[in-house]
């Protein structure tokens, strides 16, 4: 049973329930080790930089994403 919920959404992979990715893996067990790689990824990082003032805005969690996903 796959984790995404709604299977009758154009952001599916055709006849899949896996959503349209940029990598565009087919396989669920390929597409949950790449989206858990690439959180461990975005959490060592985060960790890393943190600091007391360090401002949790949107700013910075939107350059966190980026910068987790600049490489694919």
């Amino acid at each position: 049973m796959s984790k995404y919920q709604f299977q009758t959404s154009d952001i599916y992979q055709p006849g899949t329930d896996l959503p349209l990715n940029r990598l565009n893996i087919g396989d669920a067990e390929i597409l949950q080790e790449v989206e858990a790689q690439l959180l461990h990824q975005a959490y060592q990082t985060f960790v890393s930089e943190l600091t007391t003032a360090t401002r949790f805005d949107a700013a910075y969690f939107q350059s966190l994403h980026r910068r987790t996903f600049e490489s694919l």
